[in-house]
């Protein structure tokens, strides 16, 4: 008999530990985030990496050459020849 009663009672003191401890202020869930994190394009922002030197920090945009995009179509006054499907 005393043997259960010390088993029952060391579970029980064990068992105590899982129970949600009950707060002041009436909050049941435990809030551990205390800051926001950076998300994606923000952290890596955040992260990349500076302009230290004075080389750097002055340096002057690149300034590419001129680019004519060529035209996607040609119109031409010739007549259009039929396509025909070749017979293997």
């Amino acid at each position: 008999m005393k043997f259960i009663l010390a088993i029952t009672l060391a579970l029980a003191s064990s068992a105590v530990a899982f129970v949600p401890v009950s707060t002041p202020f009436g909050v049941p869930t435990s809030l551990d985030a205390k800051h926001v994190q950076k998300k994606a394009a923000k952290k890596h922002a955040h992260n990349r990496p500076r302009k230290s030197r004075p080389s750097d920090i002055n340096r002057k945009p690149v300034v590419y050459p001129s680019f004519e995009k060529p035209s996607e179509y040609t119109i031409s006054d010739a007549v259009a020849a039929p396509v025909t499907k070749k017979s293997e």
